[in-house]
């Protein structure tokens, strides 16, 4: 029945929770597991006199009706506001989290979306990913912006972290019974508190291009935090993420570094584009925005990272390959790396570059290589062999002792041909790396 309930949409699920009884659990399982309480954007009317509508107010509501539903949530997207809203349920719940004031004659409860959102946290028990992020840029700039305490805290550089705006201190937040199983967390903006980074289950980081990590002292080390993901917004400056790039210090145990990551779940991703890149053509990729040079940094002070991915939003042109093409032939310590072929390959205009061979880009103790974006030979390019099938030849059990598998990733406008998957697959090189052990995968994204 949970089978059934994966693989409809959203009013789908609704109808079927409603449907009978013999499905309303399972539809309530898959309904609740992901729960996107994001704000689309600021009301600039709002005032306590006429607050504004707000979804995490509605949802709290249906959780203190229905306990047994706040403890289906796994996965919380929310970003609570600075602003009065509406909760006209609170009259009739007989629960009360806040102490709200209500305007003789209105049957509408005002209160803080910040003072709800604390009491939502409290309520959800089974709560394994956090994402604290709004669907617009400018919001979550207004809401999560870095600012000083106070005169006195600006002479030490003491700032506003994320979690203080809820308005109890992390220190206590942190109890809370949702931080007791959290396996991950995602922030787009702002300053992000290190009791959080800290917690023993957490093992997920997500860092957007204007967020930072809270640092106490050059001594303290978050030993829980396995894989680190770098969310890069359009257009986003590679020297941007040096701050990032030195948080790898912090984390000595990170065994999985994702680059560019645009997180998408389904159609939707977690973070908003940023307002410059609303009409902006370029994507993260095209131009390389984490080149050669950036890359080996992140390497250079990740020495714990294994599995490297760098992922790009489409189409991926370079305009210059010769400083995005991935070296990291001195990383010994990395054994997956994901990648486009442009940037192992050749160049802008198909041609090989010169010290583009495998072994002199990646490095010898590499089990798994994964290829995304291949490029299959276009019409005007006559009987040009695909570039990649001859690179994958010169993968050999003398260069790569441990190679066991190679991932060739097609996806739409890259190598999805029936034919070029075919003479792939059938190709004498991908034969050979079979027959020395080699598993090779041809697939569709």
């Amino acid at each position: 029945m949970i089978q059934v309930a994966e693989s409809v949409d959203y009013k789908g699920l609704c109808s079927l929770a409603r449907a009978s009884k013999r499905y309303t659990e399972a539809a309530q399982d898959v309904l609740y597991r992901v729960v996107d309480l994001r704000p689309a954007g600021e009301d600039p009317e709002s005032t306590f006199d006429s607050p504004t509508k707000s979804d995490l107010a509605v949802f709290l509501w249906t959780i203190t009706q229905k306990p047994h539903l706040a403890t289906k949530v796994q996965d919380l997207w929310f970003l609570p506001r600075s602003i009065p809203v509406k909760y006209p349920q609170l009259m009739y719940s007989g629960v009360s989290p806040v102490s709200p004031l209500i305007k003789p004659g209105s049957y509408v409860v005002k209160v803080s979306e910040k003072k709800l959102a604390c009491d939502l946290l409290e309520r959800l028990t089974e709560l394994r990913s956090l994402t604290i992020t709004a669907l617009d840029d400018y919001l979550c700039r207004t809401e999560l912006v870095q600012c000083f305490r106070d005169l006195q805290a600006m002479k030490s550089e003491y700032w506003i972290t994320v979690l203080d705006k809820l308005l109890i201190h992390s220190e206590k937040l942190v109890d809370l019974l949702c931080f007791s199983k959290l396996t991950s967390i995602y922030l787009s903006h702002g300053h992000l508190d290190w009791a959080v980074v800290t917690l023993p289950t957490l093992r997920t980081l997500c860092i957007g291009s204007k967020a930072t990590v809270e640092l106490p002292s050059k001594t303290h080390r978050a030993f829980n935090i396995t894989s680190l993901i770098v969310e890069a917004a359009n257009n986003t400056l590679p020297w941007e993420f040096l701050g990032t790039a030195k948080l790898l210090v912090y984390l000595p145990n990170v065994k999985a570094l994702t680059l560019g990551s645009s997180l998408p779940d389904g159609q939707h991703s977690r973070f908003p584009p940023p307002l410059s890149d609303r009409r902006s053509t370029n994507s993260f990729g095209n131009l390389g925005s984490f080149t050669s040079h950036y890359v080996r940094i992140f390497l250079a002070l990740g020495r714990s990272v294994e599995d490297l991915k760098l992922t790009y939003t489409k189409p991926v042109r370079f305009c210059n390959t010769s400083k995005t093409r991935l070296e990291a032939k001195e990383s010994i310590q990395l054994r997956r790396i994901q990648i486009a072929e442009c940037a192992l390959v050749d160049s802008q205009d198909l041609q090989r570059l010169e010290g583009s061979s495998p072994s002199q880009l990646l490095p010898s103790r590499i089990r798994t290589l994964v290829i995304t974006h291949p490029r299959s030979p276009g019409p005007d390019d006559g009987d040009r062999k695909s570039k990649l099938t001859s690179w994958l030849g010169e993968l050999t059990k003398t260069d790569f002792p441990d190679l066991e598998r190679v991932e060739v990733v097609c996806s739409v406008g890259y190598g999805d041909g029936v034919e070029f998957k075919k003479r792939l697959e059938q190709s004498a090189e991908v034969r050979f790396l079979e027959t020395i052990g080699v598993t090779v995968v041809i697939k569709k994204e």
